[in-house]
């Protein structure tokens, strides 16, 4: 543990100033890396988009001329007079109008026209012009790729020996819907690669295809990929719609063309995207370095000015501590250690002041109680002379007189008696009882009282003399004794845990001033039974029971309702049994 107030707050800069560094620096990289990965990703889906638009038109124009190949009626007829005759002259006519046809789009490789019954061929080739012995099955190929679409497919050639083409197929019918054959245009594999992917490629891409519309691989920079299906080489999360997409450190791109539905794929690895930064990196680790250093250095100087004051405050309280309070600290500063500095001062001279004024305190109480002893009339002296009174009282048939004597020593025992600071509620009503005793004979009657009183709210303890100052209110500032209609309710009940005593008066009632003034006065009482009076009532519930504890007045200006709550108690507490 750092136990140094200077090592303290060298750490605490050190800190903040590399974790704001750190956070910053890292901030800014990321923030950097992003906006490359998000600029390169842009531009080269952009230039990707185009050359799918570009290979796409470029097949639109294939298609046309392979579907103006079909219907053109010279080749119909002679396709249609060879089927029937077998007359060579028919093919070399054909072999010429595909040649005618093949030169109206540059990107054409070979155009020709197979005969599915004869199982042979004729190309715009000059050699060969005819191609003898095609296979059954790719004529059945042939059929099946037809009867889906024309839209451009991979197709094995059965007149190129070796080598991939990209093949638009386009079926010739005659007058009566019999079909006389097949127009085929090829496209070579590495003749769309050089002329359309190679001008997107650049040394970041790891991989580039193109796939036809069932996700076959065209033409690839990788010549093994060729032939395979797009998800033998791709992750199963790669973009198969337009976009592209990042996972597990590679950048993933993909578009399809409108017209072929032939699709681009690349694969660019992030690394190779961010390869521009490390020198970048190399900058940002120059900059941490320099503001490590600033930051020492800082905090060097800071941890000097701000320890150097602190320092000599803690020699000087080291040595008030041990015992020699006439030191007082040198304060140099204007800021919170000048302004501790100066409250600590004060704080000598006011506890200097208030040793001399605790001695001189306790000087004059020795004093006062040493004349207090002089007069000191004992309370057994007390009880046993108004006894006496009591009982001549009685002798001589005064026993109303007699009675009130025996109420009023009653009295006096409680309001004196030290030995215990809580009694139980029924203890607590039979003195209340001996009060009023005493003030209905008075006030010559003047008023009734009547108790409601649970058998469970008997047996609770409250603290001392809690109902009497409230009865003695009622008296004084409540009813109107003039009147002699004057009523106090007086009850008490237990619920939920809490123990609930009203005192209720149907007099004057009071203001809200009232009530907040009999709150907050704490001047001693003088003409009551005892000193008690309602603001200690209220203070002496709150030291007992905290929150859980406390009194409420509420006066609608006819008679006053006080009610008391506090926890319900049913075992003499531990300060009711202290002598």
């Amino acid at each position: 543990m750092l136990k140094s107030i200077r090592a303290k707050i060298l750490l605490a800069i050190l800190t903040v100033t590399m974790f704001t560094a750190c956070s910053l620096t890292g901030v800014f990289y990321f923030r950097a890396a992003g906006m490359i990965e998000e600029n390169y990703s842009g531009i080269l889906y952009g230039r990707m988009q185009q050359t799918i638009k570009d290979l796409d038109e470029s097949l639109k124009e294939i298609y046309y001329v392979n579907t103006r190949t079909a219907w053109d009626t010279d080749i119909r007829n002679n396709a249609k007079e060879y089927s029937c005759t077998g007359n060579e002259n028919s093919l070399e006519n054909m072999a010429g109008l595909l040649r005618e046809h093949s030169r109206e789009y540059k990107d054409i490789n070979s155009l020709y026209f197979v005969f599915p019954d004869k199982k042979m061929a004729v190309t715009s080739e000059e050699f060969p012009v005819n191609k003898q012995g095609i296979s059954g099955e790719h004529i059945e190929e042939l059929e099946k790729i037809q009867e889906l679409d024309s839209f451009p497919v991979l197709v094995e050639s059965p007149i190129h020996e070796g080598g991939s083409f990209l093949s638009v197929i386009q079926k010739v019918e005659d007058d009566n819907g019999e079909i006389l054959g097949y127009v085929v245009a090829d496209i070579r594999e590495r003749a769309i690669y050089y002329e359309y992917l190679e001008a997107v490629n650049d040394e970041k891409i790891t991989r580039i295809v193109l796939v036809d519309r069932n996700d076959e691989i065209v033409t690839s920079g990788d010549y093994s990929d060729i032939g395979k299906t797009f998800p033998e080489i791709t992750d199963q999360n790669a973009p198969k719609m337009e976009g592209y997409a990042e996972k597990n450190g590679v950048i993933s791109f993909f578009s399809r063309g409108s017209f072929s539905d032939c699709g681009l794929y690349l694969e660019v690895p992030k690394k190779e995207v961010l390869s521009g930064l490390s020198r970048m990196r190399l900058f940002l680790i120059g900059i941490f370095g320099a503001v490590f250093v600033a930051a020492v250095l800082l905090a060097l100087w800071l941890s000097r000015v701000v320890c150097g004051p602190l320092r000599s405050m803690t020699g000087t309280v080291e040595k008030v501590g041990e015992g020699d309070l006439s030191l007082r600290t040198e304060v140099t500063t204007a800021d919170e250690i000048g302004t501790l500095g100066k409250e600590f001062n004060h704080m000598l001279d006011y506890i200097e002041a208030l040793i001399a004024q605790v001695i001189e305190e306790e000087q004059q109480k020795k004093d006062a109680e040493l004349e207090a002893l002089q007069y000191q009339i004992t309370p057994h002296f007390m009880y046993n002379t108004l006894n006496s009174i009591k009982f001549a009282a009685f002798l001589k048939g005064e026993k109303e007189l007699a009675g009130l004597i025996g109420d009023f020593v009653e009295l006096l025992q409680a309001s004196i008696n030290k030995k215990g600071s809580f009694l139980s509620v029924a203890d607590e009503i039979h003195i209340l009882k001996n009060y009023i005793h005493l003030q209905d004979f008075r006030y010559q009657g003047s008023f009734q009282v009547k108790y409601e009183i649970s058998e469970e709210a008997y047996r609770c303890y409250i603290p001392r003399l809690i109902l009497q100052p409230l009865v003695e209110n009622a008296l004084l500032h409540g009813i109107d004794i003039k009147r002699q209609t004057g009523k106090i309710w007086i009850s008490g009940n237990v619920s939920e845990g809490k123990l609930i005593l009203i005192v209720k008066d149907n007099g004057r009632g009071m203001t809200k001033e009232q009530i907040r003034d009999l709150f907050n006065s704490h001047a001693k009482k003088t003409n009551g039974l005892s000193a008690v009076g309602i603001p200690n009532v209220k203070e002496r519930l709150e030291l007992y029971y905290g929150t859980q504890g406390g009194m409420e007045y509420v006066s609608s200006g006819n008679g006053t309702e006080v009610t008391v709550f506090l926890p319900a108690i049913y075992d003499m507490p531990e300060e009711g049994r202290k002598n």
